[in-house]
């Protein structure tokens, strides 16, 4: 009995054992000297990055850093709360939240993006609650791209941050169509998977895209953002999240702003157009969904994605082109957006528009579902081409509610 005894003892300390495992990760804490923050080890950033083992968190208390990062293991930067007592009987008031990252930014290493934050050749890295500028730059064109955050054959998250200042002093020394200065970027040169969540940053104040995304094996969640940008008075294309080139992506429940033409010429503002989400040559399967895109040229404009789910978005103010628009897309779904206050271009301005272009890879073009949209004010509700089905959609203010666009004659671009 005594032995039965012992081996039921023996086998609940190897069960408790295993259930009450530990993790080997370590917690370093950075501050700066005579500032509020209890056991900082470190007074850089860099010197605890350096000193990580692969999965420990650091703990960035708020302050000033002028640093430049490149993290290459797994690791964890947050930025903490600390207190201090500036009134003690206001007990509200008394935090201090802000971790600033603000270098003067250097090619380091050779590459291609000079970014505040570069992720490289790991996974598992998360960034968290910190102040990322890339204002303190002196890139001139397009030879050396500007990000303020960059993932690079890299898996992680960004989250609860602001990303700001990836601004060119001249933005017109970079003049291609894909442009320069982008709050992030995550790309690749490997296959891959590299799988990147950007969620509930703010996102402003950059040059070309809020969020840029491109090459195959790269998936990202873009949900939660708010990424405003300035439009077309930059002098270059501006977009708020853009896909590109086989990477694919679910962008949920972001907010995003760009600008009006003002007092540009509607030529000029066509040509500088910004434009709130683009997918050009996606992967299968990239979802835009519950989004709130306003002012801009074009909410979303879909380039040659196949097997897109373009649903439940909520776009107004365009001042150029169309809510959503479609150039090449096919076997997609367009379902359940709002579209309003469309302010055309020599009176064309449609709710949804689909024109006939170059497929997307393994595509047929046009076999598309547009279906229960609702558009109010516009020239047309939806413009499109003979192979795709469109239903139940609900038009106020319109001169004609559907419109096929695929080179037949259609009605005047004015009042009749």
């Amino acid at each position: 009995m005594v032995r039965k005894n012992l081996a039921h003892v023996g086998l609940a300390l190897l069960f408790l054992g295993m259930f009450c495992t530990t993790s080997s990760a370590a917690t370093l804490r950075v501050g700066h000297p005579n500032t509020s923050c209890p056991n900082a080890q470190y007074t850089t950033i860099t010197a605890a990055i350096n000193a990580a083992a692969p999965g420990d968190v650091i703990e960035i208390c708020p302050a000033l850093y002028p640093e430049q990062l490149i993290i290459t293991k797994p690791l964890i930067l947050r930025g903490v709360l600390t207190k201090v007592n500036i009134e003690s009987y206001l007990p509200c008031c008394n935090e201090v939240k802000r971790v600033l990252i603000q270098p003067n930014l250097q090619d380091l290493q050779g590459l291609a993006v000079e970014a505040v934050i570069t992720v490289m050749d790991t996974e598992d890295v998360t960034i968290d609650n910190l102040a990322i500028d890339a204002s303190h730059n002196t890139v001139a064109g397009c030879d050396i791209g500007l990000s303020a955050v960059h993932f690079y054959n890299a898996s992680g998250r960004l989250k609860n941050s602001a990303v700001f200042g990836a601004q060119l002093p001249n933005p017109q020394n970079c003049s291609t169509f894909f442009g320069n200065g982008f709050g992030v970027v995550v790309d690749s040169s490997e296959a891959g998977p590299f799988d990147v969540e950007i969620e509930h940053n703010s996102i402003h104040d950059f040059q070309r895209d809020g969020i840029e995304v491109s090459n195959a094996g790269v998936n990202v969640e873009i949900e939660g953002n708010n990424i405003s940008g300035l439009g077309p008075s930059t002098g270059i294309n501006q977009f708020g999240i853009f896909l590109l080139n086989g990477a694919v992506g679910q962008v949920k429940d972001n907010v995003i702003t760009e600008g009006a033409c003002g007092t540009l010429s509607p030529a000029d503002c066509f040509n500088l157009r910004s434009e709130g989400v683009v997918l050009r040559l996606v992967g299968d399967g990239t979802v835009v969904d519950h989004n709130v895109i306003n002012h801009a040229q074009s909410g979303i404009f879909l380039n040659a994605a196949n097997h897109a789910r373009i649903t439940n978005n909520l776009i107004g103010n365009i001042d150029a082109l169309d809510g959503i628009d479609m150039q090449g897309t096919s076997n997609s779904l367009v379902d359940g957006n709002i579209i309003f206050h469309l302010t055309p271009i020599e009176n064309l301005s449609e709710g949804v528009f689909e024109a006939a272009g170059p497929g997307s890879a393994g595509g047929v073009e046009g076999n598309n579902e547009i279906s229960n949209n609702t558009v109010n004010d516009a020239y047309c509700g939806v413009a499109f081409v003979a192979t795709s089905h469109v239903e139940n959609g609900k038009y106020f203010n319109v001169l004609y509610p559907e419109l096929l666009s695929n080179g037949q004659p259609g009605p005047p671009p004015t009042e009749p």
